[in-house]
């Protein structure tokens, strides 16, 4: 579990499946991630236990789910590990509704300092669809990097992608 002044991260339950159901299943927020929107409760029951439960058994990270310290649940903020390319990369996704709050910035940065300083992490990437403004802006409020496009030959559109090395988070914490 991480905490930030006003946030709890802590790994998702099958109890947030219609809370992710909810988040998933708005346009709005998924039409810049490359997913498709949940139809049921029963598939968001279904990725908390296949693709979020395995991230952190075998890599201590994964999806947190995010709430406020009152228990209202805001979206998922966290760090995947993609094998195939070894690289470990930061996400979130919030309600709409709480979007525009610096909800984003404020768990991702403590997501960041996890990464680098639990996992000791080298480095860390984010990905947004280049249309994604408000990603973007959370990715330079953090403090990353501009490293460029990635395309992927099996995804319809190219990635802008960010990214932050552990020498760069020690750099960026000595200066707060």
């Amino acid at each position: 579990m991480l905490e930030t002044k006003r946030l709890i991260l802590r790994p998702a339950v099958l109890e947030d499946a219609p809370h992710l159901y909810e988040l998933n299943s708005d346009f709005e927020v998924v039409r810049y991630t490359g997913d498709s929107s949940l139809k049921t409760v029963l598939e968001a029951e279904t990725q908390i236990k296949e693709r979020m439960f395995p991230q952190f058994q075998k890599y201590k990270m994964g999806r947190f789910s995010v709430t406020l310290k009152d228990g209202t649940y805001l979206g998922w903020c966290g760090l995947r590990y993609f094998p195939e390319s070894d690289e470990v990369d930061l996400g979130y996704r919030f309600m709409k509704k709480h979007w525009g709050q610096g909800y984003a910035t404020e768990a991702s940065l403590v997501t960041l300092k996890y990464g680098f300083e639990t996992l000791n992490l080298k480095r860390i990437i984010a990905k947004a669809m280049p249309d994604n403004v408000g990603s973007i802006k959370v990715m330079q409020k953090m403090g990353m990097t501009f490293r460029g496009y990635h395309k992927d030959p099996c995804e319809p559109q190219a990635w802008i992608v960010y990214d932050m090395t552990a020498s760069e988070f020690k750099n960026k914490c000595a200066e707060s």
